[in-house]
């Protein structure tokens, strides 16, 4: 998946129009050199993602399939960048940070990179490395105590 995955991200990358392509090209670069050697590939979630760091879930019914743990995308209105790090105590760390993203809409797992100029690469490395260490081993899901 890596090397194809690779390629299909550069492709990706070299059919926008410029500022996305720049934008995307620097994230994809960061993110790499957060995370040497990690698998690149691109899913379909709303649109296309470049999704790196790819683990096995599942869900109450059973394995359910792959996903990236660090993704980007070229949306309408902005570059997304979705970061799965925290999800096993319930609260993605993206939530935890919005003063990181001054300005810009922050969901559950995913940021709207408005205006890219304002985000650091530390962030983006942060993310990256956070998300990557919490799946790398697979998805876990969080066992919760029963009430009482």
């Amino acid at each position: 998946m890596s090397e194809d995955g690779r390629a299909a991200a550069e492709a990706i990358m070299e059919a926008l129009e410029e500022p996305r392509r720049s934008t995307m090209r620097h994230l994809h670069e960061v993110i790499l050199d957060a995370l040497p050697g990690i698998d690149v590939g691109v899913w379909e979630y709303g649109g296309t993602v470049i999704g790196y760091g790819s683990y096995e879930y599942s869900t109450s019914k059973g394995p359910a399939g792959r996903w990236f743990s660090i993704g980007i995308a070229n949306r309408k209105a902005c570059v997304a960048l979705y970061a799965m790090a925290g999800m096993a105590d319930g609260h993605y760390l993206v939530e935890s940070m919005p003063e990181r993203f001054p300005g810009m809409k922050i969901g559950r797992s995913c940021v709207n990179l408005t205006k890219p100029a304002l985000v650091d690469d530390d962030t983006v490395r942060l993310l990256a490395r956070a998300s990557w260490d919490d799946f790398k081993d697979g998805y876990r899901r969080p066992v919760r105590a029963k009430a009482t």
